[in-house]
């Protein structure tokens, strides 16, 4: 260290950059050199840090994942509401089509902004402007096709990169505190759960689906701009050797890896069913619109608070620490306030719980990449959080369809069960459970080389 707040930079083949610095320095004709090392902000502590997180990670992330998590008030309003009320067919796509393109591009999007680093500024204002455009446009859709065009290809592509280059940053801007950073960033998704659907809800019934959407543009893109400028690199990569994301990827055929992965797969099952059915399972008990949207909105501020208290644990414990906690919290929550709820109040205080455990999954993703790293020293973080998405991805389209199918078939099925179980939903919360139980299958591989290191101590 060089004096208070700076730090040197150990690798040639990067620098470091301050905000409002282009990272360059004058030299000879042609030539790019590096700035000194001193000159430049320490990670994990300092404004440029906390203002890179607060002002540019947490806002952009508040204003890119609030809207297609808030799809759900507009798939309400969209099928009683015409144009689209009389062809309503293909709505449920929409939504699931905005967040399967954004998690399920994930791995490409940081492998290839992980090796062309130099572009991912300009990526990042890219992708922003195509999320805003796509709302702007969806604003003047008639048909369903062009709901999915907009609101879910163009939407879920555009803020894939942007979530790409904002996590591939907050990577640089902190270490020590990696964990709660992520957790923080993290929460920005639930932040915006909580004002977009009650804000939605509110405009679409007073003004209409065409102004909201317009209001909507203006708004995000008005707060993207200074998102946009606080969202920085601390480490700048040298043109003439760029970081390769392809030749990382050993970390796929690593027995940790199955194992993390198929917890994420498991947990994504089930973690998205009650945000897709509770609005309407509120309605057995009288709940109104609105209502559910504030139900809706309860959960997600639940979702910050699990998101950053997981951020802090996975910076101070095992991350199977974590996975198991959330898995059970998150599983007992289901059958015990779920499956018994009574009334709408005791819905809310499951929404409420159910938000603080299974909100804080994502955060759990830069603990399980450290671990894979462990194994695979090679394998990059960004890339790893990717796949992480994909997962969440394939659990996020999949459950969707079998939700369906199991409430469908659910009258009748299970008699025996009292109160919610007793209902349509009875099998649906018990699936629900079962696959939130199974995303803990990471403590299960920690337990194992924990009763493997004692084995060898004892036969030593």
């Amino acid at each position: 260290m060089d004096g208070p707040g700076r730090v040197l930079v150990e690798d040639p083949s990067v620098e470091l950059i301050e905000f409002g610095h282009s990272g360059r320095r004058e030299g000879g004709e042609g030539q790019e050199t590096v700035p000194p090392a001193h000159a430049y902000p320490e990670p994990d502590r300092g404004k440029h840090a906390w203002l890179f997180l607060w002002a540019g990670c947490f806002l952009m992330i508040a204003l890119t994942w609030g809207f297609p998590f808030s799809y759900g008030v507009f798939q309400s309003y969209f099928s009683t509401h015409p144009p689209f009320s009389d062809h309503p067919g293909g709505l449920p796509a929409v939504g699931t089509t905005a967040l399967g393109i954004l998690y399920l591009s994930s791995p490409p999007s940081f492998i290839i902004l992980q090796r062309y680093q130099a572009y991912r500024r300009s990526a990042l204002v890219a992708g922003s402007a195509v999320t805003c455009l796509a709302v702007l446009a969806s604003a003047f859709a008639t048909e369903v096709w062009h709901l999915l065009l907009t609101q879910g290809v163009l939407y879920g592509l555009g803020a894939s990169v942007v979530n790409t280059v904002t996590i591939q940053f907050l990577n640089e801007w902190f270490v020590e505190r990696k964990g709660l950073a992520f957790g923080i960033q993290e929460s920005g998704a639930g932040m915006g759960g909580i004002v977009v659907p009650v804000l939605m809800t509110w405009g679409l019934e007073k003004y209409g689906h065409r102004t909201m959407l317009i209001a909507w543009f203006v708004a995000v893109t008005t707060l993207s701009i200074p998102s946009i400028y606080f969202l920085r690199p601390r480490v700048k990569p040298s043109r003439a050797a760029p970081s390769s994301g392809f030749g990382t990827l050993g970390f796929i055929v690593t027995p940790i890896f199955a194992v993390l992965q198929a917890g994420n797969i498991f947990q994504a099952l089930g973690n998205f069913l009650p945000g897709i059915h509770l609005p309407s399972f509120a309605q057995k008990f009288g709940a109104s619109p609105l209502d559910a949207a504030g139900m809706l909105s309860l959960y997600n501020a639940a979702t910050v608070i699990g998101a950053i208290f997981t951020g802090y644990l996975v910076d101070r414990y095992h991350v199977s620490v974590s996975l198991l906690l959330l898995s059970l919290g998150a599983a007992i929550t289901v059958f015990v306030a779920w499956g018994f709820a009574a009334n709408f109040a005791a819905l809310c205080a499951f929404a409420f719980f159910y938000g603080v455990f299974a909100g804080g999954w994502s955060s759990t993703w830069v603990g399980v990449g450290l671990e894979i790293q462990k194994r695979a020293p090679r394998a990059d973080l960004g890339v790893l959080w990717g796949f992480a998405a994909a997962a969440r991805g394939i659990g996020s389209i999949v459950s969707g369809p079998i939700s369906e199918v199991l409430i469908a078939n659910g009258e009748g099925k299970t008699p025996w069960g009292p109160r919610s179980y007793g209902s349509s939903y009875g099998i649906l919360i018990l699936f629900n459970g079962v696959m939130l139980t199974l995303g803990g299958v990471g403590c299960a591989a920690r337990a194992y080389e924990l009763f493997k290191k004692m084995g060898h101590r004892h036969n030593e």
